[in-house]
């Protein structure tokens, strides 16, 4: 899948460090390389990302009877990882090592991962060729095994094969650059969002208002025919106030106020947040109201199976 012709990051690693990272089509690989990094890099020659763990939930006497499939779900993604280490001296090669088990332990990404959003997975970065332009494009991961396989031998030389394993518990890949789409019309208007991957995306949806707002407030995905309707009025649980900014966070099916994390899922009356994705391509979004409204902003990753 391409990531072996660019740089790749987890952590403090840089993968193909030798690469320049840049827009250069790859056909052109002799001009991109930095003489520099040749014999100091992580090479990274192989990349299989094609384990996808399903689940149908269907009963197998339900099988045997004829009966109808009940959805299937994707589960985790393994990412694995096959290349060398490739050192200017002995002790930089132990050093490098060293490196490498670090950023994948567990222990390590565990901390590192704490404050992260998603909480508990780092973002490992790729990059893939496409018709269009290269794409910067991430798994937010876990390491897998705990540490990379290396083992040192005598009479090695200064190169040394690794390999390592990333556990995706969200199996889709996403662009690295977020995009932010806000709506410009806030009272009945069609609105036009657009997901640049090839399969739905989680969005948040950012609203700042200024004041309590409609009893019964609808916002529409007209493509999915999916609609979410709220009580921002001055009777709801938690009016909103001026000045104040929710956050309805389709990923994790929770809406709460940003300066202090409050939860305001109560203002909802009908419809699921979870449902309020977004589908690959253009999706026509209707906000009904703009009482007390100052702006509505989608911001998203594009989404890539």
């Amino acid at each position: 899948m391409g990531a072996y012709r660019h740089r790749a990051t987890w952590r403090n690693i840089t993968f193909n460090a030798r690469y320049t990272d840049d827009a250069t089509p790859r056909d052109q690989l002799a001009a991109l390389v930095s003489p520099s990094k040749v014999h100091e890099d992580y090479y990274l020659d192989e990349f299989d990302i094609n384990r996808v763990t399903t689940q149908d939930y269907r009963e197998f006497r339900q099988f045997l009877e004829g009966a109808e499939p009940n959805e299937a779900f994707e589960g985790i993604r393994a990412l694995t990882g096959v290349g060398k280490i490739d050192a200017p001296s002995y002790a930089r090669l132990e050093d490098m090592a060293w490196d490498l088990n670090e950023a994948f332990s567990t222990s390590g990404a565990r901390i590192a991962a704490a404050a992260a959003d998603p909480k508990g997975v780092l973002p490992f970065d790729f990059k893939r060729d496409s018709v269009g332009g290269i794409k910067a494009l991430r798994f937010y991961c876990r390491p897998g095994p705990g540490r990379p396989a290396w083992i040192g031998r005598a009479k090695g030389g200064l190169v040394r094969p690794y390999s390592f394993q990333l556990i995706a518990f969200d199996p889709f890949a996403y662009d690295v650059a977020e995009t932010q789409t806000a709506l410009a019309n806030l009272a009945g208007g069609n609105n036009t969002v657009t997901n640049p991957g090839n399969t739905y995306t989680k969005p948040k949806i950012r609203i700042t208002f200024s004041g309590a707002g409609n009893a019964a407030l609808a916002l529409a995905n007209t493509t999915t025919g999916r609609t979410l309707t709220l009580n921002l009025s001055g009777t709801a649980p938690n009016p909103p106030a001026n000045g104040e900014v929710w956050i309805i966070d389709v990923r994790t099916s929770k809406m709460y106020r940003l300066s202090d994390s409050a939860n305001r899922y109560g203002s909802r009356l009908s419809g699921f947040i979870s449902e309020m994705f977004l589908q690959a391509g253009a999706n026509t979004i209707t906000w009904s109201s703009s009482t007390g409204i100052t702006s509505v902003r989608f911001d998203y990753r594009g989404a890539y199976a």
